[in-house]
């Protein structure tokens, strides 16, 4: 008997995922199964007109392959159409400022969709066990019948507080469109743990999709409507940016930490970034230090903000400009950063566009491993949906430069970047697939986790659930408040500025053991983890 795992924020995905195991299908086709049903049941976060970048393998090939479903920027964006209206810089490394938030909120933030095609590139790639209609089939039926509210979801409205520059709060989103008003604020009120979230526009989007396949979204009565609606509200996506996306097949970017081998998402995903970090801190002596002690924070901190400040200035989509890969995931490189370090020169700099996702991870033992991060971009997209299909926009533009002449410059067919989805080996196996949501903070979240497993020895379900920090550039911590007290007190006699953050990430990880597949979710989220058979272990085991 074939046996799987699958581990997501989102309980009911994981539960569509298992049911794709129990009738036979592999990772891949649960994977698919699950990211569906993650757009139904976390709406804010994911969906029908967001991004998915894909890391996926099978068993016959000899590395995995890399599947860039990333957003696009639609054909009617000048490059300068957000210049005069140029604000600065967010507090935020990688937020623009615009009057009127118009990057950020409503139609002209919205970019070309990657991730319906991203899903069907990813289910041909297995063995046609199980078709496209019965994976949409979960989604379409619980976007109709509903579900009850659960914690993670209610989250989604309240943590990143009230609205500030650069980063519109959802009410002020929601607030602004009256269908997304109507779905997702009833009443003006924020919906409530356990009552029942009914999508019934949404559903039926679905039941399209699913009866028309992919090209119904891209080609379809589904494409002429939005894109109706797209062009009586200014957005830049034109129905010929739909039809004409494509999902790009890239190599991924491949390092090494110790013995192992590590494939992780090329430009303009941040692979690179997470690559860094762990060539940076790989000569560390970290066997005489205290895992989570102020010695070892220190370091971790160092290391990220390293690998961010000297990443993120060359990440852009690599159609439109040249990103260094080799140079910036050298080992000659990382010792550099090391001196650096040892001379306390406090190298840092910018961080990647913040975001928030959604992450599923998938494995079975007929070799197939899967991971998948997908995302409409910030909370809750740009705010508003086409009130007769049901789903929330994206809103990526935001993360462009609306000055011409940058590397992250609007054009006309660029994608934007996020996510780091990851697969170690050991030898010529693989071993883990992980991945996180959380912006620039899910990149040092999965940093922090493969460090736990693979220098401290712990359990995959311990690792993603411990303690974890963040730091970008400068001085600055950001930490836990599950993170000693004693320790925050060290870091802040040795000049460092420590923040209290509830929010680091949200890690979801299987594994390929010797007792059989194994799952770990993030307690950050919801912690969906589906196991087939269901009566056997394999709940964090690495």
């Amino acid at each position: 008997m074939r046996a799987g795992a699958i581990a997501c924020p989102e309980p009911l995905a994981a539960e569509a995922g298992e049911r794709i195991f129990g009738r036979g299908g592999t990772a891949i086709e649960a994977a698919v199964a699950a990211a569906m049903v993650q757009g139904v049941t976390n709406p804010l976060g994911c969906g029908l007109a967001g991004m998915a970048h894909v890391m996926l393998v099978r068993q016959e090939w000899p590395a995995p392959r890399f599947f860039n479903a990333s957003v696009a920027v639609g054909s009617r964006a000048d490059p300068g159409i957000f210049e005069e209206s140029f604000l600065g810089r967010s507090e935020r490394a990688g937020r623009y400022l615009v009057e009127g938030d118009r990057n950020q909120l409503g139609y002209a933030s919205i970019m070309t969709p990657g991730f319906v095609r991203g899903m069907e590139a990813v289910l041909r790639q297995g063995d046609g066990r199980l078709g496209w209609s019965e994976l949409v089939d979960s989604a379409a039926g619980i976007a109709t019948e509903g579900f009850p509210v659960y914690p993670y979801l209610e989250t989604y409205y309240t943590f990143e507080g009230p609205d500030r520059p650069g980063y519109p709060d959802v009410f002020r989103k929601l607030s602004g469109d009256a269908a997304a008003r109507g779905r997702y604020l009833p009443g003006g009120r924020v919906p409530r743990v356990g009552e029942r979230l009914r999508q019934p526009e949404y559903g039926r989007t679905l039941e399209r999709i699913a009866r028309g396949g992919p090209d119904e979204l891209y080609r379809g009565e589904v494409a002429r409507t939005m894109t109706a609606d797209f062009e009586a509200h200014g957005a830049f996506v034109t129905l010929g940016d739909l039809a004409a996306y494509e999902v790009q097949p890239i190599e991924p970017i491949r390092g090494s930490f110790r013995d192992l081998t590590l494939y992780s998402s090329p430009p303009p995903g941040h692979g690179v970034v997470l690559l860094t970090m762990l060539n940076v801190i790989e000569r560390v002596d970290l066997a005489g230090v205290t895992w989570n002690g102020p010695d070892y924070l220190e370091a971790v901190a160092w290391a990220t903000r390293t690998a961010f400040g000297d990443c993120m200035p060359y990440l852009s989509d690599p159609t439109f400009v040249t990103v260094p890969v080799q140079w910036l995931t050298s080992k000659r490189r990382a010792s550099a950063a090391r001196q650096e370090f040892a001379l306390e020169t406090g190298h840092g700099g910018g961080a990647p566009a913040d975001g928030h996702t959604t992450h599923v991870s998938a494995c079975d033992t007929t070799g197939n491993v899967v991971s998948i991060t997908h995302s409409i971009g910030s909370v809750a997209g740009a705010g508003v949906m086409t009130s007769e299909l049901g789903f929330l926009y994206n809103n990526f533009m935001g993360h462009f430069n609306p000055l011409r002449g940058y590397h992250n410059s609007i054009a006309p067919g660029k994608r934007m970047g996020g996510g780091s989805p990851t697969i170690v080996y050991r030898g010529n196996t693989p071993w883990i697939a992980i991945g996180s949501s959380g912006g620039s903070r899910l990149i040092s979240a999965v940093f922090q986790t493969l460090l736990n497993v693979i220098v401290f020895d712990m359990s995959l379900q311990d690792a993603v659930a411990a303690p974890r920090i963040h730091s970008e550039s400068g001085r600055k911590i950001y930490v836990e408040p599950a993170l000693s007290g004693a320790v925050a007190d060290a870091l802040r006699r040795r000049g460092y500025e420590i923040e209290v953050t509830r929010y680091m990430g949200c890690n979801q990880a299987v594994a390929l053991t010797p007792t059989g597949p194994a799952a770990a979710s993030d307690p950050r989220g919801g912690q969906g983890i589906g196991l087939w058979p269901r009566d056997r272990g394999g709940r964090g085991e690495a």
